[in-house]
């Protein structure tokens, strides 16, 4: 029988992580709850934990069961850090052609992402959708598609609704993001395919 409580005290010597919490249902773990800061990306501070159970305790962990909350500063003052965009770049390559290039942000951390494709009405969402997935693509196990966006009025505004679909395990699941159309429609995109991812 494993004592949680010396394990999880174990996590939190792992450089980042602040707090640790399992979640026991009889002899098996099915949840693994880590605070941490913002140094790493989630997927590195997922391996650690990994890393650190199989090396001290033998346990080989799903790490699907391991969610991560990243905070800035202080614990006491803590607040999970969203992806946000902080860099939108649409351009023509060419009359054909276009090229988007983003900069998501995550506490110190940016991600740089590209897509290229023609530049009919109907490819450009998914072009900038899939610069979004390919700045994020290292920081998730998954296999992500953009598949459709749709603009949409609700209560008197115009809205952009993304779908995404996450593989994992041979197991597809659908995941919906939004993000209201303002000034610019590019970024309502990209807005609402990053609102999708953060839901993974």
């Amino acid at each position: 029988m494993i004592n949680l409580e010396s394990v999880e005290a174990l996590l939190t010597k792992v450089p980042g992580v602040k707090a640790a919490k399992i979640v026991q249902e009889g002899d098996e773990i099915v949840e693994i709850h880590i605070v941490a800061d913002s140094e790493k990306s989630p997927k590195q501070v997922v391996r650690d934990v990994e890393t650190v159970l199989l090396a001290s305790t033998g346990l080989k962990i799903d790490r699907r069961i391991v969610s991560v909350a990243q905070i800035k500063g202080d614990i006491q003052k803590a607040r999970i850090l969203p992806y946000s965009l902080s860099s939108l770049k649409v351009e023509e390559k060419d009359s054909r052609t276009i090229k988007v290039s983003v900069v998501i942000e995550h506490g110190n951390e940016e991600f740089y992402g590209d897509a290229t494709g023609p530049k009919t009405s109907r490819n450009v969402p998914i072009i900038i959708g899939n610069a979004i997935l390919n700045a994020l693509a290292d920081i998730h196990d998954y296999a992500i598609s953009i598949d459709d966006t749709i603009e949409v009025y609700l209560a008197g505004k115009k809205f952009v609704i993304t779908h995404l679909t996450k593989e994992y395990n041979a197991s597809e699941e659908s995941i919906i993001g939004a993000a209201e159309i303002e000034n610019d429609r590019f970024k309502a995109i990209a807005e609402s395919v990053l609102d999708a991812f953060r839901r993974i």
